[in-house]
Parts: structure tokens; C-alpha cells; sequence
């Protein structure tokens, strides 16, 4: 971790975020210098950081910058920290960890390329046990030559899905395997996999003491 302060950052952001409110009208070379000084600038505070930008249309919401780890949940209590010491930013919406998106996101090129689709994908739990968190995915198409490619589609796919928080939480191991090895009764469309996570965690209800507790 670097000695800069977290509010260097946020300071430097401030006086500069019309930059990236700007970055559709920009030039190319403008766009990338400003994309490498957020990224400079965050990466002099901790190493393992990075960003996306969200500029919505006109009139559609608010633009958002999540500071994002890919998932790598040692990481997450820095990026919390780090982003509850942002300041109001007018016309801003600050994150951590980007949220939920649509299955096939930024997938494009690879969906092109392997003519299949991750709404494709089915899954099932490695075992019974909540506390494991591997998956077994399935698609009709998958074979021992393939299952590598498969697995490249799977992860950013089931990243989307989740969204960054419950993926690095949620999710360990996958494997990969034909549709057709695939238990009937315990196999399901991955789009539902968010359902069954929540499915196997343990109700919690809210104690005495104000804490919350786990109902058995």
C-alpha cells in the first residue's frame, strides 16, 4: 500500500472529473491520457486497484466510477474502506465493486468466436456442503478438447451474474463438463444461479443483542 492518502486520490478526482465527463467528446489520444492518469492515480495508492466508468446518455442516470478488485475477495475490505472516504462529487455516483450485469457482457467476441452463449450454460453444485463453493457447468457441446475455451466463456459470464461481490464470496472452483453428465434432478440454467446461492445460505434473523444470528 502506497503513503499516499486515501483523500490524495479523492482530492485529485474532484478537481478533475469533468475530464471523464467529457470523454465522449475527446479524441482518442485525449481519452487514453485521461484513462491512464485514473489509473496512475489509483494504482500509486494500492496496486491491486483498477476502475471502470459508466456515462450514461443524456437524461439516463448519473455517471459512476467503481473502484473494482476482479473479484478478488482479500481485497474487498480495501476497496470498501477506500470508497467510504469519497467525497460528494456533484453529477457523480462512486461504488464498490461493480455490480450485477447482463450474462453475455463485454462477452461479444468471444461468444462470435465459439458460436455459443453463456445463457447456454447449466450448473450444478460441486457437493451438498453450502460452505463448498465450486460449480460443475454443463453445455451439450462441451468435450475434453474444448473444456478449457468453455471455462474461459463460464468465469467472466458467471462474474456478470453475480456481480463482483458475491462472485469473489461466493464462488471457487469450476469444472467443466457435457450436458449430458449432468444429474436431471440437480441441474439447472446458469441464469438461476444467483437464486440457488442465496438458497443455501443460512437464514439470519435479527437478535436481542441487535446482532445478526443465524437460524438453524
Amino acid at each position: 500500500m502506497s503513503k499516499l492518502s486515501k483523500r490524495h486520490f479523492w482530492e485529485w478526482f474532484k478537481r478533475n472529473n469533468k475530464e471523464y465527463l467529457d470523454l465522449h467528446n475527446k479524441t482518442k489520444k485525449e481519452a487514453t491520457y485521461w484513462l491512464c492518469e485514473l489509473n496512475a492515480h489509483l494504482r500509486a495508492y494500492y496496486k491491486f486497484f483498477e476502475y471502470s466508468v459508466s456515462l450514461p446518455d443524456t437524461g439516463k442516470g448519473f455517471p459512476k466510477l467503481t473502484i473494482t478488485v476482479n473479484g478478488r475477495a482479500m481485497h474487498f475490505k480495501k476497496v470498501d474502506t477506500f470508497v467510504a472516504t469519497a467525497p460528494e462529487i456533484p453529477g457523480w455516483q462512486i461504488g464498490a465493486l461493480e455490480d450485477p450485469m447482463p450474462i453475455d457482457f463485454l462477452l461479444e467476441k468471444q461468444i462470435e468466436s465459439m458460436n455459443i452463449h453463456p445463457a447456454e450454460f447449466f450448473f450444478s453444485f460441486a457437493s451438498d456442503d453450502p460452505d463448498d463453493t465450486s460449480l460443475i457447468i454443463y453445455h451439450p457441446l462441451c468435450s475434453r478438447h474444448n473444456e478449457g475455451q468453455y471455462l474461459q466463456l463460464a468465469y467472466p459470464a458467471i462474474y456478470n451474474l453475480l456481480g463482483e461481490r458475491s462472485y469473489g464470496a461466493d464462488i471457487d472452483r469450476l469444472e467443466m463438463a457435457n450436458l449430458s453428465e449432468a444429474d436431471k434432478d440437480n441441474v439447472h440454467p446458469l441464469e438461476e444461479l444467483p437464486i440457488h446461492i442465496s438458497l443455501r445460505k443460512p437464514a439470519m434473523v435479527v437478535g436481542p443483542n441487535g446482532t445478526l444470528q443465524g437460524m438453524d
